[in-house]
C-alpha cells in the first residue's frame, strides 16, 4: 500500500501536455534537435526528463531535457531505434503528447566556484540546461565534451560563454582520448573542481565515478538506464545503490534519479 500510494503521489505532480514541434533539426550523423512549443505549470529543472508517446509505439520514450524557457522544450536525441527513426521524419506543426517533468535534477550550490560538466553523446542534454542556471552564478565552467570523431560533436547548439575542452576516441578534433582522461590531466595541474556534473554512456561515466573518488571531488551523474513505464510502476530501469548502511538497494533511474552522486552508484 505504502509503495502504491508513493506512486499516485508522484504521478499526481506530473502532467501530460501537448506540445507543438517547432523544428526537428538534424544536427550531425544520426543526432538531432527537437524543439517544441507548450509548457508545463512548473518549470522543470536541469537533470529532469520528458515521457515522449511516439505513434504507433505503444511505449513512450524517456528524453533528457536540453532546455525549457517560457513555451519552449527543446530535446536532443540519437536514432537508435525504430521509435527515435519515427521521431525523426516528424514534421513541423505536429503535435507530440509529452509527459513532465520526470525524475530529479542535479543539487546545484551556490558555494561552487569552479565545476566541470563532463559529457558524451546526448548525455550532454541535461548538462546544456545546466549551462543556462550555472551562467546566472559568478563561476567558472569547463566543460569536457567526448565524441567518437569530430563528426559526431554538435558544434551549433553549444551554449556560449563556456570553456570547452573536446576530445575524439580518433583524435579528429581536440585530444585523443577519453573524455575521462583528459579531465584528469586538467585536475593533475592542479585545477581542482569543486563539484563535477556529468551525463552519457555508462562507461564514461563510471570513470568519472572513479575519478571523482581518487580525488575526493562530489560528483553528479545522469543516468541512461532504459525505462518502460516511467513513472516508478514497473521497476524496469533499476539500478545498485549502496544506501547509508553500506548495503546495496535497487532504486528507480526514473523517479529517485536520474541524477545520483556517484558515491551512491554500484559500479559494475
Amino acid at each position: 500500500m505504502k509503495r502504491g500510494e508513493d506512486v499516485i503521489r508522484y504521478r499526481q505532480k506530473m502532467e501530460t501536455k501537448s506540445f507543438i514541434i517547432k523544428e526537428n533539426l538534424h544536427l550531425t550523423e544520426k543526432l538531432y534537435l527537437l524543439i517544441l512549443e507548450g509548457s508545463f505549470s512548473k518549470s522543470p529543472v536541469p537533470g529532469q526528463f520528458v515521457h515522449i508517446k511516439i505513434e504507433p509505439f505503444f511505449l513512450r520514450r524517456p528524453f533528457s531535457i536540453a532546455f525549457y524557457q517560457d513555451n519552449s522544450l527543446k530535446i536532443l536525441y540519437r536514432i537508435v531505434g525504430r521509435a527515435t527513426e519515427v521521431l525523426s521524419m516528424a514534421e513541423k506543426g505536429g503535435l507530440l503528447s509529452v509527459i513532465g517533468p520526470l525524475g530529479n535534477g542535479f543539487p546545484l550550490n551556490k558555494k561552487y566556484r569552479n565545476i566541470y560538466l563532463v559529457g558524451g553523446g546526448t548525455g550532454i542534454a541535461p548538462l546544456l540546461f545546466l549551462t543556462k542556471h550555472l551562467s546566472q552564478q559568478n563561476c567558472r565552467i569547463t566543460f569536457f565534451y567526448g565524441a567518437r570523431t569530430s563528426q559526431c560533436i554538435a558544434f551549433n547548439i553549444l551554449p556560449y560563454g563556456i570553456n570547452y575542452v573536446f576530445s575524439t576516441d580518433d583524435g579528429s578534433y581536440g585530444y585523443k582520448g577519453t573524455v575521462g582522461d583528459i579531465m584528469e590531466h586538467h585536475i593533475q595541474r592542479n585545477d581542482i573542481p569543486d563539484v563535477i556534473y556529468g551525463g552519457g554512456p555508462y562507461g564514461m561515466l563510471k570513470q568519472v565515478a572513479e575519478i571523482a573518488r581518487r580525488y575526493r571531488i562530489p560528483a553528479f551523474v545522469s543516468l541512461e538506464n532504459r525505462m518502460a513505464c516511467g513513472t516508478g510502476i514497473c521497476y524496469g530501469c533499476v539500478t545498485k545503490i549502496v544506501n547509508n548502511k553500506g548495503r546495496w538497494v535497487y532504486k528507480r533511474v526514473c523517479k529517485d534519479g536520474p541524477v545520483f552522486s556517484t558515491k551512491e552508484v554500484l559500479w559494475e
